[in-house]
């Protein structure tokens, strides 16, 4: 586990420089250039995602006697996201510059070609690091990831922030603050392509060195392994769907809403989802690559597997509540000290929109490991009826967003209740592949013993609850505040007390590892 623990120390050193740039940045920057600043990372978001998603999910199950050829596999699979970026990159920016955001607030702002061009440099020097960045990732080098990652974002923040301070006073000040943010992009790409060049030098794609029974005549073959193409192809269909979901409500904000509630939503989903990225997503991407390898493997540890994801659900079903609990009581009033009294953001819907943006946070977080279990674990023909589901599941959610923001112009709270059903939907998919793969194997995993594990943890925290609304709903004052939290203490030592029998043996098994 210490490759997790070096990822959430990554995450929390990270989360500190992204927190301490934004402080400094919101008290600056208008919404409006949020908005576009949320905009540029969209972008660059969905072009990396459908570039290297699945090629970084599928060079995970390479396998080969030779570690020469085995290395030489994953650097020439881990060169197909340059050769799909630019043609990604081309047709999502074709259909972007006639979009009513683009015309309205990209556009017309001066150096605009110019931030183009340093999105477009971000982008070439972020694929071309993935060949490093693939074999580093498949020998499980946590450790000098978490290096990598930290430093980049320090890049980022100290550009983007010395960007906007030094050209606060300018005449051009919205259009330079944008060419800031990309510049901190560029910086971020920049300094993972150092790093992975020097961490695994610059690997070149080869022909791979086949045997008599591999022989082929095909160019791509030699090239490609055709084990790993058959995975990425269906892995790269799942991808597409998953990110419309993902990133469904991002593509509808920019449609549907101004400029400034696109810049609204960019300061929740940052603020609201600090938890998720310095604890949740490293947990997830942890299990998504030791759980592929443990799976693919030809000695499987089943069971151990199968223990670990039940612990993890567990456990994040009492977080998630505490989560209930203490976010959403208490995320405005955080949020307002956080943001201070800027009349920029004061007169904004921020505040009221945060509160169920905190909601959101526990589906995220259960969506996360179990589609990490489910893509770890699940075959080809497992992998494509996923990917029939969501095609479905897209369609809908997409629908619900729409009907709910613009027809009964639940505004920004309406997309974050649809962002809900999205992740409930593929939650529940993969917790009901999680049981029958557990039963296929002969390993049982009681549903009755995980309702005996969560019965009390929720009985107490709903109470809890009950007798806090009775004083107050959200808190508006420290007072409020510090009574919110010991509710949640009290909360946290039921379900400590609830866990003992789980939690007392891990506990022993670390102090013995630490005597030794």
């Amino acid at each position: 586990m210490s490759g997790v623990s070096s990822l959430i120390l990554s995450q929390a050193l990270t989360k500190a420089f992204t927190f301490a740039s934004n402080q400094l940045l919101v008290h600056n920057i208008s919404p409006e250039i949020f908005g576009v600043a949320a905009y540029l990372d969209f972008f660059n978001g969905t072009v990396l995602f459908f570039s290297r998603e699945a090629e970084r999910m599928a060079v995970q199950r390479a396998q080969d006697p030779s570690k020469p050829r085995l290395r030489q596999k994953i650097v020439n699979f881990a060169y197909l996201p340059l050769f799909l970026g630019v043609p990604i990159a081309t047709g999502l920016y074709m259909l972007q510059r006639h979009s009513d955001l683009y015309v309205s607030a990209i556009s017309p702002l001066p150096y605009h070609a110019a931030t183009a061009a340093l999105v477009a440099l971000s982008l070439f020097l972020e694929l071309l690091s993935e060949p490093a960045y693939a074999l580093n990732q498949y020998s499980l080098n946590f450790r000098s990831r978490s290096k990598i990652e930290s430093a980049a974002v320090f890049a980022k923040c100290l550009v983007t922030l010395v960007g906007v301070v030094a050209s606060k006073k300018a005449e051009y000040f919205d259009a330079l603050a944008v060419l800031a943010f990309a510049s901190g992009q560029l910086a971020y790409s920049l300094t993972n392509f150092v790093a992975y060049s020097r961490l695994g030098g610059v690997q070149a794609p080869r022909r791979i060195e086949q045997t008599t029974a591999q022989k082929s005549t095909s160019t791509v073959s030699s090239f490609l392994d055709p084990a790993i193409c058959q995975v990425w192809k269906s892995l790269f269909v799942q991808m597409i769907f998953k990110h419309l979901l993902t990133e469904g409500d991002t593509l509808l904000t920019s449609y549907l809403f101004s400029v400034a509630d696109q810049g609204i939503y960019s300061v929740i989903s940052n603020y609201g989802s600090i938890l998720a990225r310095l604890l949740f997503q490293p947990i997830e991407e942890f299990l998504r690559v030791s759980f592929t390898r443990a799976f693919a493997s030809e000695t499987k540890n089943v069971a151990a597997s199968l223990t670990l994801m039940e612990n993890l659900l567990v456990f994040y079903f009492d977080l998630s509540l505490l989560i209930v609990l203490g976010g959403y009581t208490n995320g405005a009033f955080m949020l307002r000290l956080l943001l201070g009294r800027s009349e920029k953001w004061s007169a904004s819907s921020v505040f009221d929109v945060f509160p169920q943006y905190v909601l959101y946070l526990p589906f995220m977080a259960f969506n996360g490991i179990l589609e990490a279990f489910f893509s770890s674990a699940s075959t080809q023909t497992e992998i494509s009826r996923f990917s029939y589901f969501m095609s479905f599941s897209s369609i809908s959610v997409l629908a619900l967003s729409y009907v709910l923001a613009k027809h009964f112009h639940f505004g920004l709270d309406g997309l974050i209740f649809a962002n809900m059903v999205n992740m409930t939907l593929r939650a529940g998919y993969c917790l009901n592949y999680f049981f029958h793969f557990s039963a296929k194997h002969g390993i049982s995993v009681s549903r009755q013993g995980f309702r005996s594990r969560l019965g009390l943890p929720a009985i107490t925290v709903a109470t809890a609850f009950v007798i806090q609304s009775q004083f107050f709903r959200q808190s508006s004052s420290w007072r409020q505040f510090i009574a919110s939290l010991l509710f949640c203490l009290v909360c946290l030592g039921v379900m400590l007390i609830h866990e003992r029998k789980n939690l007392l043996p891990q506990v022993k098994r670390v102090l013995g590892r630490k005597r030794d």
